[in-house]
């Protein structure tokens, strides 16, 4: 059997049991300890009838009685009593039942006190309308729906004031307390018992104080703070005594469970007996079986046989005039476990055989306990193969990580042994300290819970305290500046006007400062338009550089307008130079030329070197060739090679010769190294990632509005191949365009309004790519 204090109830408000699921839980569990005080609910209101409503008795008077005179009246009258005292009959009813099944069948109990609150009028039984959610909560407490039961009491609070407002407060705190005690929140449970004992000493209630007292007893006793249990138990019975309480048996039974706790056998036995009396005296029947039990397994620890025997046997007695048959079960299971103790083989066979008759009534697999007991008796009588047969069935049945299942892996393996099995012994006992570990771990678990507990009730109490101190101490401090108001009143204005007047002069100096900032931001962002525009080759000097051949050529920008044109090229456009400058490119060419040319464009974005493609010009069709200049970001040379003509020095002219014609620019291919790449690309992705997040905007986004780099259609998507091969190393061309990247974060320093870790990191990494270009002389 189980300790009496390893397991703690729902708080004692049903006395009796009459469910199979009740004497389920009375047959997994150990006689109920830790009681709760039955909640006492407010005493009902008187139910004489209530005043019929005007309307009501206006419309019986409209009947055709008004005109029969003094009999028709009469009869009037007696309808409308009889009619009126039908009402309270009803809500009485409801109440009457409310209370019953709150008792005995709590999940019914749930929505007829909710009807029977409904029926009432809260403004005038306001007592009785609160006795009802108090006992729905309960009921709502007894079948485990916290959340609901929480819900119930919050309505409670909010219902209108009675006279005496501070027993209603006292129950609705000390309620919100078995609550949290129930759901083993038990340092909020202490906080609220002890809020309800300090409501019940402020009023000079002794009753409430002996409930409270209780309460904080069975708390301190779950928490592990046994001396604590122990004086909050005896200040409650000194006040239940004094106050003549009823109900002392639940408490001499807390007592008890204390005390075998404790290890003080005799004063459990002396606590259990004072029980024994209450219960009797309060005709509480199943509440004496109980103690009984717990008494008997007292009398057992003690070396009393006999004396427990006899305790077993009342107990079994007593549950089995009760119907209690699981309660019955449990008994007769620690009666034989006694009995075979004892070597009293003939008693132990007869309680175990009707506790497996008990069993089967109940549908209930073999417990454990009735297992063990019926190995031991098989044992005894030489049947080994039965006693291992009933073990090793329940063992199937039993989860690993159950806490009774030691008891099995012991038993099993004694029964093993006993066979001559011992390999099988051997694994049995290997089983069983390892479930025998787990057990013990988790009991030192429960303990630094406790503790823990302890600690946050000890902190919470402490911050109480510290409150209230702080709030004496305020109310004095109030008292004393009461007399210095005046004085107080004259400083506080200056000191206002004092720190109204830094506050404006702060404010000033705040929206300067910004002032001064914004301007600095403007100049630094100008500063780098100019340096990316500086960047950027001059379009008439890339015109006067192709003009120095007479090949057909023109140039397009990253958005494909033309910004230089030669006079041989305009010939095959089929217009002047003038008139196509500043043009895009598509727009003087057909429908599939403009796609040719898209494809060209992307082809040059997507790999080094130039690319052919076939153009319909107003004047011919001719065969082209497309390919980057080098000396001018996203600034791409498209030549008519069916226009073309050989210059006059005999050298053909193509996009690499702007570069070498252009004094003080260097080829790219000389900055070329490992680390100036790598630092071109991290360039690169940290000035598009911080354009991403800043703006909102994509990358399609910084290409168009930049104008850097060259946005094409691919298969129905808008593509920026050229800047995509900029965010890898491994994609990165073989000549990079670095003026292009600049130019990009030049772009988003200037146009982004950037936070000052951002612009600095920024910052850093152009200054890094412009000192490693200078070092190479490329700047």
């Amino acid at each position: 059997m189980k300790r009496a204090g390893s397991w703690i109830p729902l708080a004692r408000i049903s006395h009796t049991r009459s469910t199979v699921a009740a004497d389920t839980l009375a047959l997994t569990h150990a006689a109920p300890s830790c009681r709760l005080d039955v909640v006492s609910a407010t005493p009902s209101p008187s139910l004489s009838p209530r005043r019929a409503s005007r309307r009501r008795l206006g419309g019986l008077a409209t009947n055709g009685y008004e005109k029969c005179g003094l009999g028709g009246l009469l009869v009037l009258l007696v309808t409308a009593v009889a009619a009126v005292a039908a009402e309270p009959a009803a809500d009485s009813e409801l109440v009457v039942q409310c209370r019953r099944l709150q008792q005995i069948e709590p999940a019914e109990a749930i929505d007829v006190c909710e009807r029977a609150f409904a029926a009432l009028d809260t403004t005038r039984a306001s007592e009785l309308a609160t006795e009802m959610l108090f006992r729905r909560s309960d009921a709502q407490i007894a079948t485990g729906n916290f959340a609901a039961a929480s819900l119930t009491l919050d309505r409670v609070a909010a219902l209108p004031a009675e006279p005496d407002r501070w027993k209603r407060d006292f129950r609705l705190v000390r309620r919100r307390g078995i609550l949290a005690y129930r759901q083993e929140h038990y340092a909020e449970a202490l906080l609220q018992f002890r809020s309800a004992r300090e409501l019940a000493s402020a009023h000079g209630d002794t009753t409430a104080l002996g409930q409270s007292w209780n309460d904080l007893g069975n708390a301190l006793r779950r928490i592990g703070d046994f001396p604590g249990a122990l004086d909050a138990y005896l200040a409650s019975l000194d006040l239940k005594r004094k106050g003549a309480d009823e109900q002392l048996g639940t408490l001499y039974n807390n007592l008890g469970d204390l005390y075998r706790d404790l290890g003080d056998l005799n004063e459990a036995r002396k606590r259990y007996g004072e029980a024994l009396v209450e219960h009797d005296r309060e005709n509480r029947m199943r509440e004496a079986a109980h103690t009984r039990e717990s008494l008997a397994a007292v009398l057992a620890q003690s070396g009393d046989v006999a004396a427990a025997a006899d305790a077993y046997a009342q107990a079994i007695g007593r549950f089995h005039e009760l119907g209690a048959r699981a309660d019955e079960l449990r008994a007769r299971v620690a009666l034989a476990e006694l009995e075979l103790d004892r070597a009293g083989w003939a008693s132990a066979r007869a309680q175990l055989v009707h506790a497996q008759d008990l069993a089967a009534e109940l549908a209930l697999p073999l417990p454990v306990n009735l297992a063990v007991q019926l190995a031991r008796l098989y044992q005894s009588n030489g049947d080994i193969v039965g006693a291992r047969r009933v073990l090793e069935q329940t063992l199937r049945r039993v989860p690993a990580e159950a806490a009774d299942r030691g008891s099995l892996l012991q038993a099993s393996a004694e029964a093993a042994l006993a066979a001559g099995d011992p390999a099988e012994a051997y694994a049995l006992l290997k089983e069983f300290h390892a479930a025998d570990t787990r057990v013990r771990n988790a009991a030192h678990d429960s303990r630094l819970a406790q503790l823990r507990v302890q600690f946050e009730v000890a902190e919470r109490q402490r911050a109480i305290d510290a409150l209230k101190t702080e709030n004496r101490l305020a109310a004095l401090a109030l008292a004393q500046r009461t007399t210095q108001l005046q004085l107080g009143l004259s400083c506080a204005l200056v000191v206002m006007l004092l720190v109204v007047g830094l506050f404006l002069r702060a404010r000033q100096r705040s929206r300067l400062a910004a002032v001064v900032r914004e301007s600095q931001l403007a100049a630094e962002a100008d500063q780098y338009r100019r340096a990316a525009e500086s960047l950027r080759a001059d379009g008439e000097r890339v015109r006067l550089l192709l003009d120095r051949s007479d090949t057909a050529l023109l140039a397009i920008d990253a958005a494909g307008v033309l910004v230089a044109v030669t006079a041989r090229a305009a010939v095959s456009l089929g217009r002047s130079r003038e008139a196509v400058l500043g043009r895009p490119l598509a727009e003087l060419l057909g429908a599939e030329s403009r796609e040719r040319l898209q494809s060209a464009l992307s082809a040059i974005d997507d790999q080094d070197g130039e690319v052919s493609l076939r153009l319909e010009l107003p004047a011919a069709t001719v065969m082209a060739s497309l390919a980057v200049l080098p000396v001018d970001a996203g600034v791409a040379v498209v030549r008519f090679a069916a226009a073309e003509a050989v210059p006059a020095d005999g050298a053909g002219f193509m996009p690499e010769d702007l570069e070498h014609g252009m004094p003080g620019e260097v080829d790219a291919a000389e900055a070329d190294t490992e680390r100036f790449r790598r630092e071109l690309v991290e360039l690169m992705i940290d000035a598009v990632e911080i354009w991403e997040r800043v703006s909102g905007g994509t990358r399609i986004d910084l290409a168009e509005k930049s104008r850097v780099w060259r946005v094409t259609i691919d298969e129905g998507r808008l593509r920026v191949r050229a800047m995509e091969r900029y965010l890898s190393l491994s994609r990165l061309p073989r000549q990079p365009r670095w003026r292009e990247v600049l130019r990009t974060a030049f772009y988003v320093l200037s146009e982004c309004r950037l936070d000052d870790a951002e612009r600095d990191a920024l910052r850093s990494r152009v200054e890094s790519i412009q000192a490693s270009l200078r070092r190479r002389a490329l700047l």
